[in-house]
């Protein structure tokens, strides 16, 4: 970010950018665990194959996870329906 865009900021945007980079060094540092995990689990085993080290999502697993959502979305919607919400003038 060069400079005259730096004091263009807002305290509240940069304290987003600041909340952004913290985020994405977390999700690298996950990542490198995982990457690890993935490596000692492979010098463990004996004959280690890529579906045990990890498995890509299908499409039907995709399609089973939108369905276990809208479940979940009905319920709450259901759950909201029991209160009753009046416009107060």
């Amino acid at each position: 970010m060069e400079p005259t865009q730096f004091y263009r900021l807002t305290p509240r945007e940069f304290q987003i950018l600041l909340a952004a980079q913290r985020d994405r060094m977390h999700d690298d540092f996950e990542r490198a665990a995982r990457i690890a995990l993935m490596h000692e689990q492979a010098a463990r085993a004996k004959k280690p194959k890529l579906s045990d080290l990890y498995q890509r999502p299908t499409a039907t697993h995709n399609d089973e996870m939108l369905a276990e959502k809208a479940k979940e979305a009905e319920h709450a919607q259901e759950w909201l329906d029991q209160f009753a919400f009046e416009a107060r003038e």
